[in-house]
């Protein structure tokens, strides 16, 4: 993966993951609503001030093809969350998803996490596969209401770290 590069969220971003959001594929995966470019720009503004949040960019050469966020940075309990994995569906199924978890399980050791752990919907088989992969386990199940009002069998996967 040595055209992978993984860099932190800035405010010239707002676009990309305003097209990244808005892709149908990736809504209709991730359950999702459709957002404005504001609505980027402020986010990022919310989490360039929040310590408890990181979130990347992931380019492969000079393209920017996915966005990655790390939440729960500083929670007591040291369980840091994996909170968007996204990639643009041209470049889904290519390694690059577990490339980047990969990465961000280094990122969350350095700040000394216990573990890693994330939410995805039960019927998104390719995603689990990914998460499986990187050594992630199911510890939970249950239902969920998503931003887009449909009702959703979720899990809870972690990785001890």
């Amino acid at each position: 993966m040595a055209n992978i590069v993984i860099r932190e969220v800035t405010d010239k971003d707002a676009g990309f993951l305003f097209q990244l959001m808005n892709d149908p594929l990736v809504m209709q995966a991730l359950n999702e609503v459709p957002t404005t470019q504001s609505d980027w720009e402020e986010a990022i503004l919310l989490w360039q001030s929040d310590a408890d949040e990181e979130g990347y960019i992931i380019f492969e050469d000079e393209n920017p093809v996915g966005w990655f966020a790390l939440n729960n940075l500083m929670a007591e309990n040291n369980e840091v969350f994996l909170k968007m994995a996204a990639l643009l569906p041209e470049y889904q199924n290519k390694g690059i998803g577990a490339y980047v978890i990969t990465q961000l399980i280094g990122k969350a050791q350095e700040k000394n996490a216990a573990s890693l752990s994330l939410f995805t919907d039960q019927d998104n088989h390719r995603a689990q596969q990914c998460y499986i992969k990187c050594g992630f386990h199911v510890i939970n199940s249950f239902m969920d209401e998503m931003s887009n009002g449909k009702r959703v069998h979720r899990l809870k996967m972690t990785l001890a770290l």
